[in-house]
Formats: C-alpha cells, structure tokens, sequence
C-alpha cells in the first residue's frame, strides 16, 4: 500500500526500505508553516505495534530521545500513529554514510580518523550525560555531512528491537561486526560497549574493513567474544603507534581495560591529535599557519591545533542548514531501514496546534469499518504542555515544601548508612543464593565478587564450604571458555590428548548430548586414575604420576561436564519419552491396515533418535517391530 500522508507530514518519496520498515522524505504540511519543512520519517511496520510489549518499547525509547539535543546526534522533531503506523519524523541533510564511504573505496588517514574518533565521542557524551547508550555504533550509523562534520543516527533502534520476536537468524538484529564482547554474550549493556564499537569503527576507517570477518552470525559473536584482531597497521602501515594501541585498548574484551568513560578517551584523542600533528620540521608552513576556521570540520586538512578541533563543535551550530537528501540504503538487511541516512537539522520545527494527545493506544487497521485514527505530537509541543502543567503545579505550600525536603534529608541519610555499610555474611550469601535459584550455576561470572568477598572476610562462617566450592566451579568455567576459545583458533597440535578429546565433545555436545555423554565416561575410563579399582590402586598411582596439572584439570573439568550430560539427558528423557512412546504405540495401531504407513514412523524412530542413548529401549522396539513387519509382509 503506498502511503501519501503520515501525521502532518505530506511524503514525497521513499529513500530506504527493510524488514522493520521504510524511511521517507516528507513534507510538512501543518499549520504555522506555509512553506513547508523537509524532514525524514521513519514508519514501522504494521505488525510490530501489534507485537507483545512493542508499543512499550517505542514509546520509552522516545522519551529517552527526546532528551538529546546536540549538533552531532540526528534529531528527533516528533512521533505519532496513524492507521497502525507508528511513525517519527528526524532531521534530514546532504551526505553519505561512513559505511558508504568505506564500501566506496575510500580509506581514511590517521588525521581524519581522529578528528571522527573525536567529534563522535563528543555526541556520545552528550548521550551518556542523559543515561542513553547507543549499543549499535557502526559505520552506517554515523553519517558525515558535506562540511566534515559527523552525526550519529538511529539512537534507541538496537534497544528498541533487540526484545522483539521480530529479530533475525542468529537472535540479533543487523550486523554483529561491531558489537562489543558484552553484547555477544548477552551481558548487560554499558558506556563502555559504545567504546568498543568505536574502536571497530576506527580501525574500519584505517584499514577498509571490520576488525573481523566471519561467514555466519555465530562466528561473529565467537570472534567477539573471543578472537584479537589483527594489528590495524597491518593494512594501514602509515597508523601512528599512539593510534593503534590506543584502537587495541577501545577493542579489549575486558571493559575494565577501556578507559573509565567517553570524556577521559575524548581528552586522550583531542591530546594525541595535538601531539601528532606537530611539524616535524619547523619551516614547514604548516606550522607557522594560524588554523582556519573556514576548514576546521574538513577531514581532509590534517589537525594543526587542539583548539581548532575543540572549536568545531561551536561553529557547527552557525552553518546554515540544508534540507537535502541521501542516496538509499541497500535493502535486505532489516536493520537497514534505520540505517537511512537521515542528516541536516533545519533551524527548528513547526509548532503543531493538534488536540490529538501523545499517547499511542492500540490501533488494528484490520478491523473493517473503523475509522482512521491518528495521533501526532512535536517535541515544541509537549514541552509547551509539560511547562504549562509545572506552573499550574507549582504552588505548594510552604509547610508541604518543608516536609518534602525533611523526608528527602532523612532517605538520603538512611541511604548513606545503608550503602556505606558493608555487607554481612548473611547479605552477601542471601545474593549469592538468590542469583543461583534465578539463573542457576552454569555461568558463575555474575557473583565472582561477592564469593571472593565471602571467603576473604567470612572464612570461619559455617557456609564456607559451600562457597568454595562454587569458587572452584567458577575457576573450571573460566578454563572451559578459555578451552572453546583455544579449539578455534589453535592448531591441533597445540593441544594436549585430553584437551583435544575434550573440545572434540563439547564442539557435538549440543547437537548430541547422549553421545557426547559416552565419549566423556570413556574419557574418564582411559586417564582418570581416580577411577581405578581397589586392586588397581598400584597401577593407578603409576597412571597419576604420568599426568600433567592441566591434564588433571582437564579431566576434573570432563567429570563436571559428564555430570551436566547426565542431568540434561536425564531430563530429556523425561521430557520426550512418553512422546517418543506414543508413536510408537500409535505406528502399532496402525500396522495393520496400514503396514507401509507404520513402517515409516518405526524408521523415523530409529534414524531419528537411534543415537540417543535415553531412547534406547524406544528404538530397540521400534527396530523390532520393524523386522516383525518386515516378515510378515
């Protein structure tokens, strides 16, 4: 269906399609603004507003955008519905993607990759200050203007559509080439995962590709969470050494390596660009040449001061907006859509005078018959109603202000105490259970500290034990991902007998537990001198004294593994037999009018499960009831 009209905003032609969507440009057609404003509007899907808890989202993710006001972030100018569409209008100028750029051959010295490294660090501060992290930093997100200047486009999107039902194979939306570590491994998201996209971005810029290639989203995320890249000089020789390990540093695994937040990696780059773009001869002109204030956001002019670079982001704000439009997005991609480019910010927007109310309530085109339904609220609006309801709220009395301010006083000093004071045994093992029972103990990661505190300051408590012993199995889990991590990227020869079994069962563990079960206890049998008989008590002293430290760690580690087989087994047993043993009673049922139909479900039975040690008593009637059939037909 073609849509002409969204809100009060007239569209003139669609610029980017996906999965989620399709971008348009549009004009605004309402009252207060004869001549009318070019903007870019982002309509969603029908059937994501009808998907579960999406409307929620959209309308949280608004009011986090709403507060973000800064030079370098495309703006929101405002939101609506109409027929089911939920929709937002955003700034639109002249330019390209980087991500166009890099896939048009471009590639990018060190000077301008440090003036982008800078200008985006400063859009994201301005973010952070206000509580919102992008989570989807990458080159087609960050959009450079005609004048050099960069702008950061679709904050809110990965957040917004990460929850849904709606994402693609794998489980994550778009491209994974830049998500941080955290992300991939489904940790919470923090500043510092916006840091680890940058680096990618920048060492993108430098060497004309991601820091990693991979063919499937598996591999991405594992590379992510795992793999180092390659250093950047490698294809790009000219890369100062400040540069490249200040990207090796934005790209480590560990966020506590990145530095403590955007201002303090903003400070460093703004310092290194001032430091390296000193004249290494003093005749040079460069170095005689006041900066130009005319060039300080062409990326093409290498930096000569600090303080040309710092001055951009005041003289950007002067230049006078163009209200032009981008090349489209390639589509296929669902993330596509919200990667449209979507620059130039005009002056301001028209005020709106709607009776419609901002509040986005369940709309179903399907139903026939209804009457079309639409809802649209700018940005001037809602702050004109928010001032108006705080002046009419703003008349307490003095004795309700005083007893607010009490109260307040009174929380913050009882807050004080309480988060100063340190945790009790009681405190901390309450945590360390209640982490458990919600997310059981196969990644033990998430309470590190509080068992580590537990043991140092509580050795004597009765519960000691206890948590020595999930200490140890926190310690097993780490050389469990070390382990994953080593198979993939070393050689075979590199690793032990043990090791190389080991991995071998847990790269078919998932696939086949009940086969991955056997090859541990058969593991076990061969090395593990634990497992020697009384009589064998010589022979396995003999057996231990042959045994490396990690060899013994290995097989310690291949126990805990069987015992998580048997239970996952166990449990599929449980689950699926009295399914698996009704088809098999049903192919019974049926043999006799039907022998080839039965003769297929016995079949089934075996080549399906026949490796499943759980369904073996299932496969061994079906098998036999096969032969039966077999013979009498």
């Amino acid at each position: 269906m073609k849509i002409e009209k969204l809100g009060p905003y007239h569209i003139e032609r669609q610029i980017g399609k996906g999965g989620m969507g399709a971008v348009y440009e549009a004009t605004y057609e309402g009252p207060g603004d004869p001549t009318g404003a070019h903007v870019a509007v982002k309509a969603l899907a029908p059937q994501l507003a009808m998907a579960e808890g999406f409307r929620e989202r959209f309308e949280s993710e608004i009011d986090s955008l709403k507060k973000l006001k800064h030079d370098g972030i495309v703006r929101l100018y405002g939101y609506g519905e109409q027929e089911g569409i939920l929709f937002y209008s955003m700034e639109l100028v002249e330019g390209t993607s980087l991500e166009e750029e890099i896939n048009s051959g471009r590639r990018f010295n060190w000077q301008e990759t440090l003036s982008i490294g800078i200008q985006v660090c400063r859009a994201l501060k301005h973010a952070h200050d206000h509580g919102v992290v992008h989570r989807d930093i990458k080159p087609a997100n960050l959009l450079l203007t005609k004048e050099g200047q960069i702008k950061i486009a679709d904050f809110g999107i990965a957040r917004l559509f990460g929850g849904t039902q709606l994402t693609t194979a794998g489980g994550v939306l778009g491209t994974a080439d830049y998500m941080s570590p955290e992300q991939a491994d489904g940790r919470p998201v923090t500043e510092k995962c916006d840091q680890y996209s940058l680096g990618g971005v920048m060492y993108a810029l430098l060497a004309g590709r991601p820091p990693f290639r991979a063919k499937t989203m598996p591999e991405m995320l594992q590379m992510q969470r795992f793999a180092e890249p390659e250093p950047v000089q490698r294809f790009a020789p000219d890369t100062p050494d400040q540069l490249s390990r200040l990207i090796q540093q934005l790209l480590s695994k560990d966020p506590d390596e990145r530095f403590p937040n955007i201002l303090v990696l903003s400070r460093h780059m703004e310092a290194m660009q001032r430091a390296l773009s000193r004249p290494a001869k003093p005749e040079e002109p460069q170095s005689k040449a006041a900066p130009s204030e005319h060039n300080e956001n062409d990326l093409g002019t290498k930096a000569t001061d600090l303080t040309s670079a710092m001055k951009s982001d005041a003289t950007n704000g002067s230049k006078e907006p163009e209200y032009l439009v981008m090349e489209e997005e390639e589509v296929g991609d669902p993330s596509n859509l919200f990667d449209a480019p979507t620059i130039a910010q005009p002056e301001s927007i028209p005020s709106v005078s709607s009776p419609l109310t901002p509040t986005l309530g369940p709309v179903d085109p399907q139903v026939p018959g209804r009457p079309t339904e639409t809802r649209f609220t700018t940005l001037d609006e809602e702050n004109q109603r928010r001032k108006h309801q705080e002046d009419s709220d703003g008349n307490l009395s003095l004795l309700a202000r005083w007893t607010a301010l009490i109260l307040l006083l009174g929380t913050i000093g009882w807050l004080g105490w309480t988060l100063t004071r340190p945790p009790t045994a009681d405190d901390l093992f309450d945590t360390i259970a209640a982490t458990i029972e919600q997310e059981g103990d196969s990644d033990l990661r998430a309470i590190s500290a509080e068992l580590s505190e537990f043991m140092a300051r509580f050795p004597d408590d009765p519960r000691t034990a206890t948590v020595a012993g999930y200490l140890e199995q926190l310690e097993y889990q780490k050389l469990a991902r070390q382990a994953r991590a080593r198979s993939r990227f070393s050689d075979a020869g590199q690793l032990g007998p043990i090791e190389q079994i080991y991995l071998q069962i847990m790269n078919i563990s998932e696939e086949n537990p009940s086969r991955s079960e056997l090859m541990l206890d058969d593991l076990i049998a061969l090395y593990d001198p634990t497992d020697a008989t009384v009589e064998g008590a010589t022979e396995a002293k003999i057996q231990a004294s042959n045994l490396s430290e990690d060899e013994r760690r290995w097989l310690v580690l291949a126990r805990l593994e069987l015992e998580k087989l048997r239970q996952l087994n166990e449990e599929l047993a449980e689950e699926l037999l009295p399914a698996l043993s009704e088809q098999l009673r049903l192919a019974g049922t049926i043999a006799q009018r039907n022998p080839h139909r039965a003769a297929q479900m016995y079949r089934a039975l075996v080549n399906l499960y026949g490796e499943q040690d759980w369904a073996a008593e299932v496969v061994a009637e079906a098998k036999q009831a096969l032969a039966d059939l077999t013979t009498n037909h």
